[in-house]
């Protein structure tokens, strides 16, 4: 068994894990769960991903697999994109899903630095690090170069994990990766000295059930750093689907509206408002703390110049209404 498996444990029973006879699969000491491991990826996912089905996406990551012997990574999700993928898109919508992943490789290290910055320094990436909810892989290497002794990624969607099983091969580092569920994780408590997890908490079905995960598996003293897009933001759309004020919506009424815009189904999103941040993650986190842009004492603008001296009460009314907020929550150390 890899090292990297003997690091695993069963999310159902949080059992220890044995390589199957076949070598196809990890089971647990009782025997009655199995988890396949595909292309070197060990797969604890206990319901399927929001866009397709788990079979359905097995299948694809066959095809992402065998493309990837011979093509580079930029080669890989130019072919995913236009060949693979799928759904059927307009040739813009192909184009834009490309340059986006170009972006997201090129962006990694300014997002963790804006995330930590946001947090005015209180904590940083060490030790053993989750990167929770990883995608296609490229915040492993931020982290590294940020203090991560080591990292371990896992996210739902094996694509995914396939696309950065070949980024993280060509940058040389480990492929440490895991296809699993938020709210079942396949690791053993107090596992991870720092948990990485942006742009996670909006996607996952279960908000709760996600941070008790995150808490299990954090060491005491460890932190989770995360962002949560604001439901209530009057300063951009809703960062998915690109419309105005839909999420002010009743939440029955966001899929259709969307629908109605040709922005097609709203499903694995649920943005929430700061009211609702505080007492989701109060619920599971006593020491935690969320941040949102600040008034700016340089501001040169009128507005700026306003904002600045009435700070006191703008900044408490535009944390309701601004983009996005960020998390910072430590498990207590004592118990």
């Amino acid at each position: 068994m890899p090292d990297f498996f003997e690091l695993l444990r069963c999310p159902v029973t949080h059992q220890r894990l044995s390589v199957s006879s076949d070598g196809g699969s990890l089971i647990d000491s009782s025997g009655r769960n199995r988890y396949p491991i595909r292309y070197g990826i060990p797969d604890f996912r206990q319901f399927d991903p929001p866009y397709m089905t788990r079979a359905e996406e097995s299948a694809l990551a066959g095809e992402i697999a065998s493309a990837s012997e011979t093509m580079s990574y930029d080669q890989l999700i130019e072919h995913y994109e236009r060949t693979l993928h799928p759904t059927t898109r307009p040739l813009h919508e192909v184009e834009s899903s490309i340059e986006h992943r170009r972006l997201l490789r090129k962006r990694a290290s300014g997002r963790l630095e804006y995330l930590l910055k946001a947090t005015e320094g209180r904590t940083a990436p060490r030790g053993l690090t989750l990167d929770l909810g990883c995608g296609s892989g490229e915040a492993s290497s931020a982290l590294l170069e940020s203090g991560a002794r080591k990292v371990i990624g896992i996210d739902i969607s094996l694509v995914e994990l396939m696309l950065a099983r070949k980024l993280l091969g060509e940058l040389g580092l480990p492929h440490q990766l895991v296809a699993g569920c938020a709210e079942a994780m396949p690791f053993p408590d107090g596992m991870f000295d720092f948990i990485y997890s942006p742009d996670v908490i909006e996607h996952v079905a279960d908000q709760t059930a996600y941070l008790a995960e995150v808490a299990r598996t954090l060491a005491p003293g460890g932190d989770v750093l995360l962002n949560s897009p604001n439901r209530f933001s009057v300063v951009c759309p809703e960062p998915h689907v690109g419309l105005w004020f839909v999420t002010f919506l009743p939440r029955q009424l966001i899929s259709p509206a969307c629908r109605l815009f040709g922005r097609g189904r709203y499903i694995g999103k649920r943005l929430l408002s700061l009211s609702e941040l505080r007492q989701v993650v109060r619920r599971t986190f006593a020491e935690h703390e969320i941040f949102w842009r600040r008034s700016n004492p340089q501001a040169n603008s009128l507005p700026g110049r306003i904002f600045y001296l009435t700070r006191s009460v703008s900044e408490t009314v535009f944390a309701h209404v601004c983009d996005q907020h960020v998390v910072l929550a430590r498990k207590s150390s004592t118990p």
